[in-house]
This record gives C-alpha cells, structure tokens and sequence, in this order.
C-alpha cells in the first residue's frame, strides 16, 4: 500500500526536484505533478471491480511492474513531453496496485488491526522515502530520486505475493449482513466527502511551511523540526484511534478525531502564535491519519470484497490531487482568514458522510442508513462507472 500512495507522499520532493531539472515554473510542475496523481486515482477507481476478484496479486506486480517502467522513464527523461509521459504510465502502474492492496486490506480477518498495519507502514516507508529521494538528487544529480523509487518495486514486487486473494468473513450488507456481495459500492456522496475531506488536508499540508513561517513567523529550520515532529507524532493518532474505535465504536471514534482534527487544522492555518503552530500541527496530524485508518476499516469491515476500501482509496487519491492547487487559490483570493473559515466548512461538509458510513460499519441494521452512502448492486442509486457491477 506504501508504493500505491508513494506518487501522492513524495510529490513536494518529486516536484521540486523536476522544476529545477528542467527548469519548469510552478504552474508548469503542477501540471505534471497532477498528470501522476489523477491518473492514480481514475485507475483506483476503474480497477475496483477487478481488485474484488481472486488474482489481486498479480495485479499487483503488474502495476509495479509499469509503475517501475514510469518512474524510470522519469529519472531519463531528456524534456517534459517524456516526463508527463512517464508520469502518466507511473501514475497508472500506482493506480492498479493500491487498487490491489486497499482490496487485499478488506479481505483480513481483522479489518481494524490490517489498516492500521497498513497506514503506520505507508507513513513509516513514505518518512524514509522523503529523506532518500532528494539525498539521492543531490548527490546524484536530479532525476535519481526517480531512479529510487522504480528501485523500490523490486522488493514490492516480491512482497505483494502475499496479498490475500479471498474475502474475510465480516462484511455487513444492506440487506443481508454476511453476504459480501451485496454490499453493493459507495455512493457518489460518500466517495465526495472522502475526497472533499482529503482535499483540505493534503492542500494544508503543502502549505504547512508557509504558514509556519509567514503567520507563526518560525524560521525555516524551526518549521521543519515541526513538521518532523507532527509526521512522528502522528503515528501514535493511528494506534489511539484504532483502541478508541474499539472501546467507544468507529463513529464516536471518528467523530472526536474529525472534531479536534478540524480545529486545528484551522489553527495552524490562523495562528500568529509558533507555539500553537506547533502544538495544533501536531494534534491535526495525530487526528488526520486516525481518521484515515478508521474509514479504510470501515470500508473493509462492510464490504470484504474490497470494493469499498479501493473507491474509498481511490477517492483518497482525487482529493490528495487537488487539494493543493484548491487551497492555493483559497488562499490567494480570501487569506489565512478565508481559506481557514473554508477549510471549516468543507470539513463539516464532508463530515456527514463519512460517519454515516463509520455508523454503519459499528452495525447500524436499517437498510435505509445506507441511502446516500451505498449504491446497492441491483437497486436504484448513484453507481460509478468501473465500479459498479
């Protein structure tokens, strides 16, 4: 899963290396940087329906094997014709194996314990990563950084063979809790909210420095000792989210994290303070990767087919892809005080669904909860195309 969302993680390392390389402007690495990053999500999306079937694995080794075609093409590309190219064939290799592995995740025995293995391994591999790849540049010229990363699918490619090919026995159906297969797939609303909520948090995170040092007035040095501190941090969010989940039940659970996860994301965007800069990064960062784990387990304890996780996952990837270029623009056109009121907001917004949908995974037994979070197979309601049986 680390190597599906690896595009999203190191695109500030990817992006910054490239625009030197080729001395491209910031409008112009945007571009290709969303070339990778929504072509990973169309091909979650698209793969969803195939992920839920036996031979995960080998779809699997086949995205890293054109994942590792992509990223090295990158580290040799001669312009950015040949880059966003290369980009694009990465970014569709990453496609089909977090489609993989996000449907692997639902088939466990243990829906709670498999994510939160899987997001503490992705930050874990992901921190690694953002420390190698530009070393690799620096030392080795730009373009290596690329080189690494088409390294990193040989081990994957290795380990993804043991991705498990059947579903587990916990799925919760609208109409029949134990049968997977009626599960159905996430509505449209549900899929929105994912990637409305990723949105804001990925398009804060890029700006993270910015705040720090023109609102907090922190120097470089001291913002990059935060972020450092948040990204560890918020490792210990996962295991407290997953043994709140399991005292209090994934909504309640959810619902908290949303709430303080929300305020201070608000606070590292408004404050003039580096002290609560630093303190509300942390707590965001703690509540953000609680709350992904807690949907991807949701997603996996209602459908063990997988369909759930890979929508959800790959609306993930949407919202990781433009979250950055929207809070941008927010932030440009209203100010910290606008993009922070928006940020608000869109959280709320997003918010409604997502717990309907960790409700429903805690065992809420109305068919009618799921209106508006489920398109049931068969049954009138929004459905995606690629998803969709």
């Amino acid at each position: 899963m680390a190597l599906g969302s690896i595009g999203g993680s190191l695109m500030p390392v990817l992006l910054s290396g490239y625009a030197l390389r080729f001395g491209l402007s910031g409008a112009a690495s945007g571009v290709v940087a969303a070339a990778q990053l929504l072509t990973t999500a169309a091909v979650t999306l698209l793969m969803a329906r195939r992920a839920a079937l036996p031979g995960r694995a080998r779809m699997a080794r086949g995205g890293l094997v054109v994942a590792a075609a992509g990223f090295a093409g990158a580290a040799l590309a001669s312009g950015p014709a040949l880059l966003t190219a290369a980009n694009v064939l990465a970014g569709a290799g990453l496609g089909a194996v977090f489609a993989a592995s996000a449907a692997g995740l639902a088939a466990t025995g243990d829906a709670d314990r498999a994510s939160r293995v899987a997001v503490l391994g992705s930050t874990i591999a992901c921190a690694a990563l953002l420390v190698v790849v530009p070393a690799a540049d620096a030392g080795l010229g730009t373009g290596a950084g690329f080189a690494v990363v088409a390294v990193c699918c040989v081990p994957a490619y290795v380990l993804v063979g043991r991705l498990p090919e059947r579903s587990g026995q916990r799925a919760k159906s609208a109409t029949d809790p134990g049968d997977a297969g009626r599960a159905g797939v996430p509505g449209v609303a549900l899929l929105a909210a994912v990637a409305l909520l990723l949105a804001t948090d990925q398009g804060t995170w890029s700006y993270a420095a910015v705040f720090g040092q023109e609102h907090a007035r922190m120097s470089s040095s001291a913002v990059s000792v935060t972020l450092a501190v948040a990204g560890i941090c918020a490792l210990a969010g996962i295991v407290t989210g997953s043994l709140a989940a399991r005292r209090f039940g994934r909504m309640p659970a959810m619902a908290g994290c949303l709430a303080l996860g929300a305020v201070a994301k608000c606070a590292v965007v408004w404050t003039g303070s580096a002290a609560a800069y630093a303190v509300a990064m942390v707590v965001w960062q703690c509540c953000y990767l609680a709350v992904l784990a807690l949907a991807l387990a949701a997603a996996a304890e209602i459908d063990a087919s997988g369909r759930w996780a890979v929508a959800l996952s790959g609306a993930v990837t949407v919202g990781a892809g433009v979250g950055p270029l929207a809070v941008g623009a927010l932030l440009d056109a209203a100010g910290p005080a606008g993009l922070g009121a928006a940020l608000a907001a869109a959280t709320c917004a997003a918010a409604a669904p997502v717990l309907r949908m960790a409700r429903i995974s805690d065992g809420a037994p109305a068919a009618a909860e799921l209106s508006g979070v489920v398109a049931v197979a068969g049954a009138p309601g929004p459905h995606l195309d690629g998803i969709d049986e």
